[in-house]
């Protein structure tokens, strides 16, 4: 089940200057995403005005890393990753010996390392950009004259000695997002002036693309399909937005860019002040003045918009709201000290706890899980607590959190979209006791004996067993005497015959007996059956195929009939009625999915057999022979079938018959709105709102008189 659990402490933060201001906390401390997942053990923050510092969750939280930062300097920007890196030997190599110096210059190691990279902000107008290098901690082979420096005073880090390298150069805008690429050997930093800048290891700039705005204001990255993706958002006047997505191509070289831009979408009514953005799994989620907007990528369309009771829209400003994803549909919102687990599909709080020990708790990372696609529910948020009390203290701590299965189940009862009126309705009983005493009576000649009854299956199998020279009239009264069944098919007075073995053996001597020949009553009986075996569904349509009754019979009754064996009729029969019969039966029974997917499976041949049955004109076979709603059950399975094979596939012949079958059926709708615009248009013009026609002729409905009244006040 969907909980949230009380948080737990990871470490206090400093009383600082840059932290004082509780509202800002959460844009000062900056969280390294790049490895923070549901099963982390380890999280990196950089805290404004004190560290870049890296704790251990389980099984004690601890601080195992620590590399201090002036307490003036503001951290807008923060990542970590682990990975393997070309590091020089000639940092191993003495200069006394020139020619040993000279091969370590030509030659480098790959290592595994751990890196760290931080944007910072002194003061408006000075940012920087920093990278430090440093061995994992089972690695003892570091000494202290490894280190290399550019630009940095190591009197001012603590731990120095294990660092590798630490650069530093002087950023040309705010540093809004950097993305560490061990992969590549590069880090990537996105500048709020709109430059997005590739270095090396060693902040060397090796690439650098411009996305042609200078006011960038979010920027996150994903990944779909094994391949980086980058997209950001630009603010523009008149609540307008520029969106762009862009792709991680590689390295690059001198004729190539190592990001290409995709699109590029100026987005009218976005109103990005104010507004907390998070994203997941394709969706943009927009949280502004109590309601949540939906955009999809990749063209940041707007889908949806969800009013959010739990958030009041603005008056006095004092409320501090958070806003992070957790999985598929599900978002973790704080109002102030409380916290909301929602489901944005169902509309529903799946969980919710007020922390009472403290005034405000501010989300700042959560780890996203794909509950569609993993075993795992559980995953983690992090975030700051500020207390109650003249000297409030703030705090990181961690929530625990149980996602859920994801499902219809989890959101039963828990709708927040819940109408604001209390008024109850008194339900009136739909009978007295007297009509009740009156039903029951009544029923009396319909059930007239409200027992079980016993059946003896046993010999109704031995007594059918025992029948000679293929007898259908004597099966038959055996079955239906025995069993006391009054109608050929099944009713609900025969719903005590449920045994499935006894069905069947039934079958089993239907099918021995009357191979090839007529088949008796009692096989009508069982097709219409709702407990009829499921492992006889199979090739049961090509058994019946020589017995139009019964094929027809089992299309419309038989329950658990495959998808595939449905398919494969459907595309062979050029019968107009059982093609509608087959075309109602599969659209029932299975989802749009399933039929897509087992349609790539047939040939193509069948399915243009298919196609031409649909789209000719022939008179038996022609979509116009059929009414409304058969028509429309056919397109649904035209459409699919166009889906699921891609109009590429045809050609010839049959695309030109298809193409102009669309063009007909366009130019119908469209001359049916136009009659549809006449007839409204005119009347009005004679004064009637709408017309009925009873028995060939029209009756005019007359608009109603408005008067108006003058009261003496």
């Amino acid at each position: 089940m969907p909980s949230l659990s009380q948080p737990f402490r990871l470490a206090t933060l400093p009383k600082i200057a840059s932290l004082s201001n509780f509202s800002l906390q959460a844009d000062y401390v900056q969280v390294a995403d790049s490895t923070f997942n549901e099963s982390t053990n380890n999280i990196t923050l950089g805290i404004s005005g004190s560290s870049i510092s890296q704790y251990i969750i389980n099984p004690t939280p601890k601080l195992t890393f620590d590399y201090p930062i002036p307490s003036t300097n503001i951290i807008t920007a923060c990542n970590a990753g682990k990975g393997q890196a070309n590091i020089d030997e000639d940092l191993k190599v003495s200069n006394d010996d020139k020619d040993n110096n000279e091969k370590a210059i030509n030659t480098q190691t790959k290592r595994n390392i751990e890196i760290w990279s931080f944007g910072l902000m002194v003061n408006k107008g000075n940012y920087t950009l920093n990278v430090i290098t440093k061995a994992p901690e089972d690695t003892t082979d570091t000494p202290n004259e490894h280190l290399v420096e550019n630009g940095t005073d190591n009197k001012a880090y603590t731990g120095a000695d294990d660092f590798l390298s630490q650069y530093k150069i002087k950023a040309k805008a705010k540093v809004m997002s950097i993305k560490i690429d061990t992969k590549n050997s590069l880090i990537i930093a996105i500048l709020q002036n709109g430059l997005i800048e590739f270095f090396d290891f060693k902040l060397k700039l090796l690439h650098s693309f411009d996305i042609s705005y200078d006011n960038l204001k979010y920027a996150k990255w994903f990944t779909e399909n094994g391949t980086e993706y980058v997209f950001v958002l630009c603010p523009l006047q008149d609540d307008k937005v520029c969106y762009k997505l862009l792709e991680l191509t590689g390295c690059g070289s001198v004729e190539s860019s190592p990001i290409k831009e995709l699109s590029s979408t100026i987005i009218e009514g976005f109103s990005f002040e104010n507004s907390k953005l998070c994203y997941q799994f394709g969706k943009l989620y927009k949280l502004n003045q109590g309601k949540i907007y939906v955009y999809s990528l990749p063209h940041c369309q707007l889908q949806l918009i969800i009013e959010l009771p739990l958030v009041d829209k603005p008056s006095s400003g004092n409320d501090l709201i958070s806003f992070q994803p957790v999985s598929v549909n599900r978002v973790l919102l704080t109002v102030n000290n409380v916290i909301y687990l929602l489901d944005l599909l169902h509309c529903s709080t799946l969980s919710q706890r007020e922390l009472t020990h403290v005034r405000t708790f501010q989300l700042l990372k959560s780890a996203v899980i794909n509950s569609e696609k993993s075993h795992n529910s559980k995953t983690i948020a992090i975030g700051i607590s500020t207390k109650n009390g003249p000297n409030p203290t703030s705090s990181l701590e961690i929530i625990n959190i149980d996602v859920g299965t994801n499902t219809l189940k989890d959101s039963l009862g828990k709708s927040f979209q819940v109408g604001k009126s209390d008024s109850s309705v008194i339900l009136k009983p739909l009978f007295d006791d007297e009509d009740i005493t009156d039903k029951r009576v009544k029923r009396n000649d319909i059930d007239e004996d409200l027992s079980v009854p016993v059946f003896q299956y046993n010999e109704i199998i031995e007594k059918l067993s025992a029948l000679k020279n293929n007898d259908i009239t004597s099966f038959d009264d055996i079955f239906f005497k025995d069993l006391k069944i009054k109608e050929e098919h099944y009713t609900e007075k025969d719903r005590f015959i449920s045994d499935p073995i006894f069905l069947n053996k039934v079958l089993d001597l239907i099918f021995e007996k009357f191979n090839g020949n007529d088949y008796p009553k009692t096989l009508t009986f069982l097709l219409t059956h709702p407990l009829f075996p499921l492992n006889r569904t199979r090739n049961l349509l090509s058994l019946l195929k020589d017995q139009p009754r019964l094929f027809k019979q089992a299309i419309v009754t038989c329950p658990n009939l495959p998808l595939n064996e449905l398919l494969e009729e459907l595309f062979s029969i050029r019968n107009r009625e059982l093609l509608l019969d087959i075309s109602f039966r599969i659209l029932q029974d299975f989802t749009r999915d399933s039929i897509k997917q087992e349609m790539k499976k047939l040939s193509k041949l069948d399915i243009q057999n298919f196609i031409e049955f649909i789209t000719t004109g022939d008179e038996d076979s022609s979509l116009e022979c059929f009414n409304h709603s058969q028509s429309t059950q056919l397109f649904q399975l035209l459409s699919l079938v166009l889906d699921s094979i891609g109009l590429f596939s045809l050609e010839g012949t049959l695309l030109e018959n298809l193409t102009l079958y669309i063009d007909k059926q366009v130019e119908i709708a469209e001359r049916n709105t136009e009659l549809w615009n006449l007839i409204d248009t005119k009347g009005f013009q004679y004064g009637f709102a709408s017309s009925t026609f009873e028995n060939g002729t029209s009756q005019k409905q007359a608009l109603p008189t408005y008067t108006m009244e003058y009261l003496d006040i």
